[in-house]
C-alpha cells in the first residue's frame, strides 16, 4: 500500500518543482544536451570556455551541454531542443523493461527516475514515462519484499539468487531513502515490542503425569 500510493504520488509531482527541496535542486544539477532551434544571440557562453571566448553568438544546431534545470527553460520557450542523455538511450530502457531489478541505475545517477521522468514531461515521451514507472514499481516491490525478510538470517544464496545480496547496490537515492526507512522502521518495532515485559506460563501438572502412573490408570492398579 505504501510503494502503491508512492508511486502515485510520484507520478503526479515529479514533473513539478519544490523550491525547497534540497533533492530537486541536486537532481536538476544533472547534465543534458540541447540543440539550438535558431541562432541566440549572446548565448556563446554556453560553449565550451575554449569555443565561447571566440565567439559569441550560438549558432543554429549547435549543441551543447547544460544543467537541467537551464535546459527545460530553454526547451519550453521553443528555442533549443533536449537531447535525452545515453542514460535513458533506447537499449537503456530495454534493459529496464527486461529485467528492472539488475540494472545498476545509481551508478547512472543518484535522481535517475526523478531527472528522467522530467525529461519525459518536457520531450512529451510517453514511452520512456511507461518504462520508468513499471521499472521503478518492479524495483519498489523488490524492496518491500527484501524489507519483509529482515532479521531472517540467510548467509548464503544460489548462483540464480546471486542478484538478490547485489540489488541494493543499484538503488538510486530514493530508492535507498525507503530501504533504510524500512530498516529503522523494523529496528524502532523491534525495541517497542522488548519494552514489554515477557510472561513465562508456567507448565500445567497435568502433562507432568508420568508415564507409569498413565498405565496403572489405564489398567485398574
Amino acid at each position: 500500500v505504501l510503494a502503491q500510493r508512492s508511486l502515485r504520488s510520484l507520478r503526479n509531482e515529479m514533473p513539478a518543482f519544490d523550491y525547497w527541496d534540497i533533492n530537486e535542486i541536486l537532481s536538476e544539477q544533472q547534465e543534458v544536451s540541447v540543440k539550438a532551434n535558431h541562432d541566440i544571440v549572446g548565448a556563446g557562453l554556453l560553449y565550451p570556455s575554449s569555443v565561447g571566448s571566440k565567439q559569441k553568438d550560438l549558432r543554429e544546431g549547435a549543441k551543447v551541454t547544460v544543467p537541467y534545470w537551464l535546459a527545460q527553460g530553454l526547451v519550453r520557450r521553443h528555442t533549443m531542443e533536449l537531447v535525452p542523455p545515453d542514460i535513458y538511450s533506447r537499449s537503456t530502457q530495454e534493459d529496464l523493461k527486461t529485467d528492472p531489478l539488475v540494472c545498476r541505475l545509481g551508478d547512472k545517477s543518484q535522481y535517475y527516475f526523478e531527472v528522467g521522468m522530467k525529461i519525459a514531461c518536457v520531450t512529451h515521451n510517453q514511452n520512456l514515462q511507461e518504462v520508468l514507472m513499471n521499472g521503478l514499481k518492479a524495483r519498489w516491490a523488490e524492496i518491500v519484499n527484501q524489507i519483509g525478510k529482515l532479521g531472517v538470517v540467510r548467509s548464503h544464496y544460489s548462483s540464480i539468487e546471486g542478484w538478490v545480496s547485489q540489488f541494493p547496490n543499484t538503488f538510486t537515492a530514493v530508492e535507498q531513502e525507503m530501504y533504510s526507512g524500512g530498516r529503522e522502521a523494523e529496528a524502532h518495532f523491534k525495541q517497542w515490542s522488548e519494552s514489554f515485559s515477557s510472561y513465562q506460563i508456567q507448565p500445567s501438572q497435568v502433562a507432568e503425569v508420568p508415564a507409569s502412573q498413565v498405565k496403572r490408570r489405564r489398567f485398574g492398579y
